[in-house]
């Protein structure tokens, strides 16, 4: 499709690719900065079907809609985690990279399948929303969840499976993201606990049972409850109105932060990491969580 690959701003790590067969030749672009979002979005649209194109970049030709789709969560988690302007815009960036990446995806070889899907969202964005563009009215946001609801239902015909409550939940989610959604499914038929107390004690009954599982050294019922608790936990989640997966994702870069300080903080002081140094790496726990209390409350 393209014979030359240039950019603006050339640099020699083009004649070192040459040099070992990275490319053979290159193709012609020019970036040039946009000022609309129409125009920013084809051009980058434009970049990604040179580098899937003929000549474009092996990497990206061998990456499959999963492989992207994928990206495009961890893209999602890191545009969440993004705290200076300046990472909002590069994962923002990323983000509709990713989106553009599987639009493009489907439209290789002629297809229209990518146009077809924005045909469709636009359609289905106006059709869903009749109280903006047609003269239904509604009161505040769960009205428009309620017509939302009943326009996939009985003008759409997305309804369950009459064999299974939960059909329309996606197999390929996660268990953390498939536990949330099946609770929700069963909130909104009224099938939930009438106040807080009653999801707390649930949490702390299944924690109870994991306790007499193990104690029995039955291993796979061990297994079963440790699932309920979890499954309990996502539900305390869902009624605090809390993403559990967003949450889980918090606590593991709050883990791996804490670590490598208490990493950092065993090599200044020749403390070795392992069981026998317990003691040593639990004070250091307790500094960087020190540490931590410290810079919240002179912020």
């Amino acid at each position: 499709m393209y014979s030359i690959y240039s950019y603006k701003y050339k640099s020699s790590m083009f004649s070192i690719f040459r040099l070992i067969g990275i490319l053979n030749y290159m193709i012609t672009f020019t970036y040039e900065e946009q000022h609309s979002v129409s125009d920013a979005l084809m051009q980058l649209f434009t970049i990604l079907t040179i580098l899937r194109g003929d000549g474009g970049c092996p990497w990206d030709r061998e990456q499959t809609p999963k492989d992207v789709a994928l990206n495009l969560i961890e893209e999602s988690y890191e545009f969440l985690d993004a705290k200076e302007d300046a990472d909002v815009i590069e994962e923002l960036g990323d983000v509709l990279l990713n989106a553009l990446m599987l639009l493009e995806m489907h439209q290789e070889e002629g297809k229209s399948d990518g146009v077809a899907a924005l045909n469709a969202v636009c359609q289905k964005l106006i059709r869903r929303h009749p109280h903006v563009f047609s003269t239904i009215t509604v009161n505040d946001s769960s009205e428009v969840l309620d017509v939302w609801n009943t326009i996939k239902v009985k003008v759409e015909g997305k309804r369950d499976a009459d064999d299974d409550f939960f059909s329309r939940i996606p197999s390929s989610m996660g268990p953390l993201e498939s536990a949330n959604k099946i609770q929700k499914k069963i909130e909104k038929v009224g099938f939930d606990w009438p106040a807080f107390d009653g999801v707390v004690e649930k949490v702390q009954e299944e924690l109870g049972e994991v306790v007499e599982a193990m104690e029995s050294g039955n291993v796979d019922e061990t297994e079963m409850e440790i699932g309920d608790l979890l499954f309990s936990v996502v539900n305390l989640s869902r009624y605090l109105g809390i993403d559990p997966s967003f949450a889980l994702h918090r606590s593991n870069e709050k883990m791996k932060r804490r670590f490598n300080a208490l990493y950092a903080l065993s090599q200044e002081r020749s403390v070795p990491l392992g069981k026998e140094h317990i003691e040593e790496m639990e004070a250091l726990w307790q500094e960087v969580k020190g540490h931590e209390r410290e810079g919240r409350q002179e912020q």
